[in-house]
């Protein structure tokens, strides 16, 4: 699912019995343009997301300067398209490699879980790496389900469990893993990703552009 060229492939939210608070400032957010190098099983690459105030996003993957990035855009109504790099369009995506790119937009996740999310609902505390947490389950776009490990203590989402868009018997564990401040709240600098309980990916940001409503903030 990550390797996308070698695979194919709201700040406050309520509950029955919590609520999901996370920090005040990510409201603010309008845009947030990440780059990362990315480590798996099967190379390394880099990937660019532009989270989109709109409800877009923009996403190019590569491997090595030698090979044609693989670019795609999402609009705003979940419609997704591989692009050429003059943004002429190549191909129309189907609705589970949509989710497949969404699922690259790896600080909106953290910030706004409902853009992605619905039917979030408190489920149990929990510990998970020998602190509190909270389980919220709820369901991805397309019906799968979800589960969000959540610090009432820090106010941040420590992992997503969802299922593969491509093959439902898998699951992708993400895991938030360190973190740096910014003036809208705490932004992500490393994760990794389990796919099917076997593959592991690794995430380092290594550029974080945020843009809002009270300025621009480059956090890397």
């Amino acid at each position: 699912m990550f390797a996308v060229l070698i695979m194919g492939s709201c700040a406050e939210q309520e509950t029955k019995k919590g609520i999901l608070t996370l920090h005040e400032n990510y409201g603010q957010i309008q845009d947030i343009i990440s780059i990362a190098d990315c480590n798996s099983p099967f190379g390394t690459y880099t990937t660019e997301v532009h989270s989109l105030s709109d409800g877009s996003c923009y996403f190019i993957q590569k491997f090595n300067e030698a090979e044609t990035a693989f670019r795609v855009r999402v609009d705003s109504t979940h419609q997704g398209y591989l692009i050429s790099e003059n943004n002429s369009v190549i191909d129309t995506l189907s609705q589970e490699d949509v989710e497949m790119i969404r699922g690259h937009e790896i600080h909106k996740m953290s910030i706004d879980p409902n853009h992605f999310y619905s039917k979030l609902q408190f489920k149990s505390k929990v510990i998970h790496q020998e602190k509190d947490h909270e389980l919220y389950t709820g369901e991805d776009r397309l019906g799968n389900p979800v589960r969000l490990l959540y610090s009432s203590a820090e106010k941040l989402i420590s992992k997503i469990e969802s299922r593969n868009p491509k093959d439902t018997t898998q699951t992708i564990e993400l895991f938030y893993d360190t973190w740096l401040q910014s003036k809208y709240g705490a932004m992500v600098k490393e994760i990794h990703i389990v796919q099917a309980k076997k593959d592991t990916f690794f995430f380092t940001f290594k550029s974080v552009e945020i843009r809002g409503e009270s300025g621009n903030t480059k956090v890397i």
